[in-house]
């Protein structure tokens, strides 16, 4: 059993703030997650680190986005959690997801799913934070719903995690699908699920941020992203490029609150709204650019 130090940062804000003390954490930590309290209209933020993070320097830090913000710092709580089995508690995190015809599950479940279902076996193995159900569950969902209106040739999975949502569309339709994550270890993991399924000789999985992995000339008429909204912002013009004539977008890992910001920069290349999802505060959009 491998144990590994894990220290948390907590700490919360008013949705309005939250990215700007998104972008002071980022570079401190290595994982940020969020829990909506919509009634209060707050956020709970929690960063991760596999390295003691200095006290000080991360109150500093906060403090000066707050008074850039021109509010009161918060309270920052900033603790090393008991160690434990994080592959193991990941797991134990991950219940069986049951979206339309799929059936997602993790080793440790025993249940299978229920004739004419779609089985897909996904572990998150080792890469840390692979993501809410409610986001993939919007994807799956939206995937479904576009698969039964259309047909797709060249779909592309931007920021695949544990590649749940690109052997999704490889099992669902029996067609190649590319995914990429700027994240190594992801990208072994996804390759492991995979090869779980069956679809090792559909998925092409590769590293790299956005769309660098991807070729220039290709144009693809599905592409899914279910990251966070900020980086959803900075990808719009890179993926509308990228984006055929005709094709489709899902967006998802952005909270409700979050559709305006993200939503503008893609209505401002040509991309139309077709559908949205909510599920537990989260958000999936499906855009669809002009023939």
């Amino acid at each position: 059993m491998v144990k590994s130090k894990i220290w948390r940062i907590g700490l919360e804000i008013a949705d309005q703030h939250v990215d700007a003390f998104e972008q002071a954490l980022e570079p401190l930590v290595e994982s940020l997650m969020w829990t909506v309290d919509e009634p209060r209209g707050v956020q709970r933020i929690e960063a991760f680190t596999t390295i003691q993070p200095d006290a000080d320097a991360v109150r500093a830090t906060l403090k000066n986005t707050a008074t850039a913000l021109g509010i009161d710092a918060p309270t920052v709580y900033i603790e090393e959690l008991a160690p434990r089995d994080w592959v193991a508690e990941n797991l134990k995190e991950f219940p069986p997801i049951d979206v339309g015809r799929f059936f997602i599950y993790a080793s440790h479940v025993d249940d299978r799913p229920l004739p004419g279902r779609i089985p897909m076996r996904i572990d998150p193995g080792a890469a840390f934070g692979t993501g809410t159900h409610a986001t993939t569950s919007g994807c799956l969902q939206a995937i479904e719903a576009l698969g039964k209106r259309y047909g797709f040739a060249n779909p592309l999975d931007v920021g695949t995690g544990s590649g749940i949502l690109a052997i999704a569309m490889a099992k669902l339709w029996k067609l190649s699908v590319l995914g990429t994550d700027i994240d190594p270890v992801a990208i072994r993991v996804a390759r492991e699920n995979a090869l779980l399924n069956g679809v090792q000789g559909l998925v092409d999985f590769r590293v790299g941020a956005g769309f660098k992995p991807v070729s220039a000339q290709a144009r693809h008429d599905l592409i899914v992203a279910n990251i966070l909204a900020r980086p959803l912002v900075a990808m719009a013009p890179d993926l509308a490029r990228r984006l055929a004539p005709g094709g489709f977008v899902v967006l998802s890992g952005l909270i409700v609150c979050d559709e305006r910001f993200v939503l503008g920069p893609y209505l401002a290349q040509g991309l139309k709204l077709e559908q949205r999802y909510t599920r537990e505060g989260w958000r999936t959009l499906v855009l669809r650019k002009r023939a």
